[in-house]
């Protein structure tokens, strides 16, 4: 019996031992302790040609070979993801790039259970960043109020490495989160360029322009109905001058005024912020050729006022930079390379993520395979 009794306390003490820590209880610890797993994320649309998708893949699974070849998963299930975007006219390269979004695994009870959503986010794109550098706004289009493409900070360079300033987020249910972005490019160029002063105020002064004139539009519709009903009621009332001279008092001048009228505010209106525009424009040249960074007037909602990259609200003004690509090579050559990564920072399981997932990244790598 006592032999019987050792057996089943060596079976059950092994037992325990082998199991997984969710056997005997979860927490914030054994969480963290855990290893994650890979999971290849669901295929995407593939665009470009055969030959070109060739070539994204090719560079996709080597960005995955050098994450996986120093990182490991902890914590969570990490969907790896290549994505590979049409080729456009407009774009001097084709856009493609790889992602994870890491789920995190999470208690239930005394289960280790795995997140079906997840507000961490990482990524490296080639060709392709976040704010728009292949578009030039036209001057009708003043839905920004700037007639540029914006980014909200200027990088600063090192050795072709561009650091953006890590930014303050609130991410998905109101969390707070950190974003940080580099950008990789051949050495001291962009694949962008800086809107200048004078540009900006140029372009802006078309912009008051246009606005201008589409809020006096339905001024000077009103004015060219009221024209029209005049000359009808002229032949209405040919033979009855008394009734003509009624509606002309009571009808056509008082609609006329009040038009010709509010035609004077607009421009009156608008006449300040057009000042504003051609006293910045007497600046020295040196002065206007400095790159833009503006901000809306808080004093008038018709001018922006200059700023510099210390101001939150400042935006920096960007365009095309087509003499940045080289033409010889296909456009599914990676010619720079976008990395952001983005997420709840206070929690451990998405800190240890981005910290240990950036670590991963060989920034001289991804560098020596623009151009090839």
């Amino acid at each position: 019996m006592k032999y019987f009794f050792l057996i089943a306390l060596l079976l059950i003490s092994a037992y325990i031992f082998s199991q997984d820590p969710i056997a005997i209880g979860c927490s914030d610890k054994v969480l963290l302790q855990k290893p994650g797993t890979w999971k290849a994320g669901m295929k995407g649309s593939e665009g470009g040609t055969a030959a070109e998708l060739a070539i994204e893949k090719k560079v996709v699974a080597t960005i995955h070979n050098m994450i996986k070849s120093k990182y490991t998963p902890m914590s969570i299930e990490a969907i790896f993801h290549g994505s590979y975007g049409r080729s456009y006219p407009n774009m001097s390269a084709n856009n493609y790039g790889y992602s994870i979004i890491p789920l995190s695994y999470y208690c239930e009870g005394n289960s280790i259970k795995t997140s079906h959503e997840s507000s961490i986010y990482f990524s490296i794109d080639a060709n392709m960043s976040g704010v728009s550098i292949y578009d030039t706004l036209i001057d009708e289009d003043y839905v920004s109020g700037m007639g540029y493409h914006y980014m909200v900070d200027m990088p600063v360079e090192k050795d072709g490495i561009h650091y953006f300033k890590e930014k303050d987020v609130t991410l998905a249910f109101g969390i707070p989160g950190k974003t940080s972005e580099w950008l990789i490019t051949y050495n001291g160029k962009l694949p962008y360029s800086y809107v200048t002063k004078k540009e900006f105020l140029e372009k802006r002064k078309r912009i008051l322009s246009n606005a201008m004139r589409e809020s006096a539009a339905g001024f000077k519709d009103a004015l060219k109905r009221n024209e029209m009903e005049k000359g009808f009621k002229e032949t209405e009332y040919k033979n009855e001058p008394e009734k003509l001279k009624k509606y002309m008092r009571m009808d056509y001048l008082p609609v006329k005024e009040r038009y010709d009228k509010h035609l004077a505010e607009n421009e009156k209106n608008y006449k300040p912020a057009f000042a504003k525009i051609e006293t910045l424009l007497k600046m020295p040249a040196i002065e206007l050729a400095q790159p833009a960074i503006v901000k809306q007037d808080p004093n008038d909602h018709l001018s922006y006022l200059f700023t510099d990259d210390n101001d939150g609200f400042g935006r920096v003004l960007i365009k095309p930079n087509p003499g940045y690509f080289n033409k010889k090579i296909p456009k599914s050559s990676p010619q720079f390379f976008w990395i952001f990564i983005t997420g709840p920072h206070k929690d451990l399981i998405a800190a240890k993520f981005m910290e240990d997932v950036m670590k991963a990244v060989d920034f001289a790598t991804l560098k020596n395979m623009l151009g090839k």
